[in-house]
């Protein structure tokens, strides 16, 4: 059987892609590049926009994706234990919040309550995991989207579509990117559409002759210290 008929799951996870991610301005939409790398357990993240000026630095801790809301505290009338404000965020600049008003469910009354803002990574809105901004390599389609982080994650995926053998190396498990790709992707009968759909990524991909540029800038709102 030809290599390339063949495709060998390493077992890398979707965070082995995640040094270069390509994305949509937050504030503008023009095309952008985050750059990242690891250090010991943890990313170190930069991003700036070449036609806004925007710039994002993960050592400042900002997220411009969407974020929930929660606190916790008894009713201040009643004592019922316990009011469990829960709010999303999604759009972007949004209001910084450090409390809300959360309705008893056993008295009625309002109260005040504490909250805390926590980063939402459930992928729903298909975000750069570094800063929360829209994915620039992005697709939709019936079964649901089709996304790549960069050019080499296209290629990774186009060769496991392509690949009429799969198979899983010693080193794969549960946790590896291609065991939780939606089962319509894995699908045979799916292979010449997702195909396509990958190809469309491809050109989406920026010019590779300009080089995105680390620049480690003030925030420059407060709302992106969140």
């Amino acid at each position: 059987m030809p290599s390339s008929d063949r495709f060998v799951d390493t077992g890398k996870f979707l965070s082995a892609y995640a040094g270069e991610v390509h994305v949509k301005c937050v504030r503008c939409t023009a095309a952008g590049t985050v750059l990242a790398q690891l250090q010991g357990r943890r990313w170190s993240a930069s991003f700036e926009c070449a036609d806004c000026g925007l710039a994002l630095d993960s050592v400042r801790g900002e997220w411009v994706g969407p974020v929930s809301l929660t606190g916790r505290r008894p009713c201040g009338y009643c004592g019922h234990k316990w009011l469990h404000p829960r709010i999303s965020q999604r759009g972007w600049p949004r209001e910084v919040l450090d409390s809300v008003v959360a309705s008893c469910p056993e008295c009625g009354h309002e109260s005040i309550v504490p909250v805390v803002a926590q980063r939402i990574r459930d992928g729903a809105e298909h975000n750069d995991p570094h800063f929360g901004m829209p994915l620039l390599l992005v697709d939709a389609g019936r079964h649901g989207a089709v996304w790549a982080y960069n050019v080499h994650h296209i290629q990774e995926l186009k060769s496991y579509v392509a690949a009429s053998l799969r198979e899983r190396g010693v080193n794969a498990g549960n946790a590896s990117m291609f065991s939780r790709l939606p089962a319509w992707i894995k699908s045979a009968k799916n292979r010449e559409a997702v195909s396509k759909r990958l190809a469309k990524l491809e050109r989406l991909l920026p010019d590779q002759s300009l080089e995105p540029t680390r620049v480690g800038k003030p925030p420059l709102v407060a709302q992106l210290q969140r």
